[in-house]
């Protein structure tokens, strides 16, 4: 198995950002709890706009991009710079 480097750990060239992702832009530092905590945001504005205007909400892309913009990142650009050096170093071969 040959030994990744660091700009292959950071960014693949492969489409989708090489996880069988369909958008090519990054997570930028959040954590599944990030994530899961975007999405509870985003369920609580729908609630309530379906309780404000009494018919049922669906949640929008902008619901989403408005709580994303929001929300601070737990891992920072700082940290996965070091994960991925930490990983090239004393990763196995």
């Amino acid at each position: 198995m040959a030994r990744r480097t660091g700009p292959e750990l950071r960014r693949p060239d492969t489409p989708g950002g090489g996880r069988g992702r369909s958008s090519p832009t990054p997570a930028r530092g959040f954590t599944p709890a990030d994530i899961r905590q975007a999405a509870r945001t985003v369920a609580q504005a729908v609630l309530e706009r379906t309780l404000d205007t009494g018919t049922r909400a669906q949640p929008t892309t902008e619901d989403s991009l408005r709580t994303i913009s929001r929300t601070r990142p737990t891992v920072t650009t700082e940290m996965a710079l070091e994960f991925a050096d930490h990983t090239i170093r004393y990763g196995r071969t």
